[in-house]
């Protein structure tokens, strides 16, 4: 977990990455406060090692619910009377729904987040924003970070290579020599695969800043519409590492806008055709 201080903006998939890391490096109790107007969007959120407070923010009064203004939740961020390791403000819009009104907003929170002896996260949802406008806020706060290559469990193979790998890598190492930065191929799962085989894939993909949401149905499905749903998301997230190295060679042909933006739409597995045509349209 980024050190406490700054806030950081995330999608809710890679803030649960985070607080998953955050928790397998820290012992003792976890406490994680939530403040949203969609309160349902987390009542099923249980990161692994954390109890999970959820506050209502509402323009409505009513027993419980917090105002939905800006004072109230950072008061409530200051005064941290609940004691929380870490705060998860689900409300970019409270300040207003245009552009500069979040980023007044996240400017707020930056300024008044320094006292806060806590980490903070603030939740975007990139299906919601226009990549300009993500990247713009990206310029005020920092966006999570969470661990490329995630740990390796009993019974699980290493990485392997990809299959735009060369040879001569594949024959001489079980897991190739790659640049620090480089995302890898995880092993596909086998097939009949159980679902605490996918729950750490999915918490791996997570930590290699996926966004693989779409996944979670597949944990309560019968096998074989478990399977299906898995190898359908595997597929594009093995496509999306492919283009994301192709992405890396051809960086200093492109506007670094352009990358970070297709780079943010590789690790939502959306645009994957686009964001490959414009590649090849390079190199013809």
């Amino acid at each position: 977990m980024e050190g406490t201080g700054r806030p950081h903006l995330g999608t809710m998939p890679a803030i649960l990455g985070s607080l998953d890391a955050y928790d397998s490096e820290h012992d003792g109790v976890k406490r994680l406060r939530v403040l949203s107007r969609h309160p349902d969007r987390w009542s099923d959120v249980q990161p692994t090692g954390w109890s999970v407070d959820v506050a209502w923010c509402s323009p409505r009064p009513g027993q419980g619910r917090l105002p939905y203004r800006p004072d109230a939740v950072i008061q409530d961020l200051v005064e941290n009377e609940t004691k929380a390791t870490a705060y998860v403000l689900d409300v970019l819009d409270i300040n207003g729904p245009a552009v500069d009104d979040v980023s007044n907003w996240l400017l707020m929170v930056d300024d008044r987040s320094g006292a806060v002896d806590t980490k903070v996260y603030v939740c975007v949802d990139e299906g919601l924003h226009a990549p300009a406008d993500l990247l713009r806020w990206a310029t005020i706060l920092p966006r999570v970070t969470t661990p490329t290559v995630a740990p390796l469990h009993i019974g699980e193979s290493s990485f392997e290579p990809s299959s735009t790998a060369s040879i001569g890598e594949v024959q001489g190492s079980v897991q190739p020599s790659l640049d620090a930065h480089e995302i890898q191929h995880l092993t596909r799962l086998p097939q009949g695969f159980s679902s605490d085989a996918l729950r750490r894939r999915i918490l791996q993909w997570r930590r290699m800043g996926f966004d693989v949401s779409d996944l979670e149905s597949a944990l309560v499905q019968e096998a074989e519409v478990r399977e299906r749903i898995y190898r359908h998301v595997e597929d594009n997230v093995r496509r999306a590492i492919d283009l994301d190295r192709r992405l890396d060679l051809m960086a200093e042909h492109l506007p670094a806008t352009d990358v970070e933006r297709d780079r943010f739409r590789l690790r939502q597995l959306t645009g994957l055709d686009q964001i490959e045509s414009n590649l090849n349209a390079l190199t013809e």
